[in-house]
């Protein structure tokens, strides 16, 4: 995980990143957008390794290498967008 108090982290604003993602693809893939209760999270992946990119209105933002979402994580979710 990725230190939060980063200054580049914390001025992220979640919809830019989706949208830069969108319209300009690279080497970094967007395959989801899902809110769960603490946090929004963007679902990614880089040279075939998924990671997540969670924006928690208490903690900040964080990025987590993992293999998928877990059940735990999404069985709070409002929905995948």
């Amino acid at each position: 995980m990725t230190d939060a108090s980063s200054p580049r982290l914390q001025t992220l604003d979640i919809d830019t990143v989706v949208r830069r993602m969108q319209h300009h693809p690279g080497d970094i893939v967007f395959e989801q957008r899902v809110s769960i209760p603490e946090a929004e999270v963007l679902c990614c992946r880089y040279e075939g390794e998924r990671f997540n990119m969670k924006f928690d209105l208490d903690y900040g933002v964080f990025v987590e290498r993992v293999g998928m979402l877990s059940r735990q994580d999404t069985s709070g979710s409002t929905g995948a967008r």
